[in-house]
């Protein structure tokens, strides 16, 4: 009985096992499904969307000013004519009794008109409408971008700081091991005071270190949590992977695929567009207009005799309408003042974002260059640093060392795992922000 109480223990933990392992594995926060959180939840991405909907109902309004208008009007009322000393008619030329009487009154009007010549004034509006509508649309992919690279910054500080916190615990590790040893040492008169109080001091100083690491891991966290709009006590486990692919860039070629393919500057474009239509519209806004209209009206005092609205008591009308706004108080002419200066100040602002653009990719390609190189100086300075940190070890454990020698060679370790972590996530973010700046998929691979 007891061998089958095992046997079927060890089937139950052999077959949970795998389903433990994976929601496990589900609770483990990527990189890929931050940036999916993020996007969901961020404000500005929020606006961003909405403000696209708001430009696209306004081509929606310019392309329904090209298009006819018609109105239906129905009206059922009752009227009294009061009594009258001489002849009177009612406005279907009815003779009005002169002691007055009540009637009922059915009204029906159907009305509309249409634009027929404007000058163009309705098409460049629409397209007005239609650029500004771009210009939101690349705002909004813009904006993706952005929070995007900035949740690839703040994850990989996160990790960051996990990884200095690691360096700093096996430096507090380190110093203990040398405090452990001096201290032996000094109980059996073989060490001098001198180095038990350096060795002391020295493993507070790496404690203090550690506080400061720890500190600033969970700002680090904070920071996160608070783009994933997640309760700052959220439980995140991490992917601490540093891969380094190495890629070769060629700036001219970055600048040139960025001009044309960054949604920013794409969107500033389509500004600059948006306003050159709105001032040739507000131009040709001074010129005369041609308008269609048409009109059917019927009035009864029977609702009875409504079979008959084709036949007796209507009116109809079409025609033409010549309109031209001869003095607008000035109107037209401040509109199109503001509307030139708006067009110039688009000019300016695309020019200036391009002149930024090529400033922040030459900025972003220094840095990669510059993380590529520490990250190799780096991983050679670590290699050396374990090895001078062992051999300084055993110098001072056989007496052909000094304390000071050991304490350095371990600071001289933390430093340079602390630079090559630096590098490492250095190299990370600016790879994201150059994918970011050149207009490309921001990948996280």
């Amino acid at each position: 009985m007891k061998g089958r109480f095992i046997f079927v223990s060890l089937v139950l933990v052999f077959s949970l096992a795998p389903a433990a392992v994976e929601r496990a594995r589900a609770q483990e926060y990527t990189l890929e499904r931050c940036i999916e959180i993020a996007l969901d939840v961020s404000p500005a991405v929020g606006i961003s969307r909405e403000n696209l909907v708001a430009a696209r109902t306004g081509v929606l309004r310019s392309t329904g000013n090209m298009l006819p208008n018609a109105a239906v009007s129905f009206r059922v009322g009752r009227s009294f004519a009061g009594p009258t000393s001489g002849v009177v008619f009612d406005q279907q030329g009815r003779l009005i009794q002169p002691s007055g009487f009540e009637y009922d009154t059915y009204v029906l009007s159907i009305s509309g008109g249409m634009m027929l010549f404007d000058w163009g004034v309705n098409k460049q509006t629409l397209d007005e409408s239609y650029h500004s509508a771009e210009a939101s649309r690349y705002a909004l992919e813009y904006q993706k971008d952005y929070v995007k690279a900035v949740v690839i910054r703040e994850y990989y500080d996160l990790v960051r700081g996990v990884k200095l916190r690691e360096v700093q615990e096996e430096d507090v590790e380190a110093n203990r091991r040398n405090l452990e040893q001096v201290e032996a040492f000094y109980k059996i008169g073989s060490r001098t005071k001198a180095d038990f109080l350096q060795a002391r001091v020295t493993m507070a100083n790496s404690e203090l270190s550690l506080i400061n690491a720890r500190n600033a891991e969970e700002l680090a966290r904070a920071r996160l949590l608070s783009r994933l709009n997640m309760p700052l006590d959220s439980d995140l486990a991490l992917d601490e992977s540093l891969g380094i692919a190495e890629t070769a860039l060629d700036l001219d070629q970055e600048i040139e695929h960025m001009m044309s393919h960054r949604s920013d500057l794409l969107g500033r474009r389509e500004q600059v567009k948006a306003s050159e239509n709105a001032l040739s519209a507000y131009r040709f806004s001074r010129l005369p207009n041609l308008t269609g209209y048409y009109g059917y009206g019927w009035n009864n005092r029977s609702w009875q005799d409504f079979e008959s609205m084709f036949k007796t008591d209507y009116s109809f009308s079409l025609g033409l309408a010549l309109n031209w706004d001869l003095f607008d108080r000035f109107l037209t002419k401040s509109s199109i003042a503001n509307a030139e200066a708006s067009a110039r100040i688009a000019d300016f602002n695309l020019e200036q974002a391009e002149i930024d653009a090529v400033l922040e990719l030459k900025q972003i390609d220094l840095n990669l260059k510059q993380a590529r190189e520490r990250i190799a100086l780096g991983e050679e300075t670590v290699t050396h640093a374990r090895e001078n940190q062992r051999l300084a070890e055993e110098r001072y454990r056989v007496g052909a060392g000094t304390i000071l020698e050991t304490i350095e060679a371990s600071a001289s370790l933390t430093a340079a795992l602390g630079s090559l972590v630096d590098a490492k996530i250095d190299y990370l973010i600016n790879r994201a922000d150059m994918q970011r700046a050149t207009g490309r998929q921001i990948s996280t691979k």
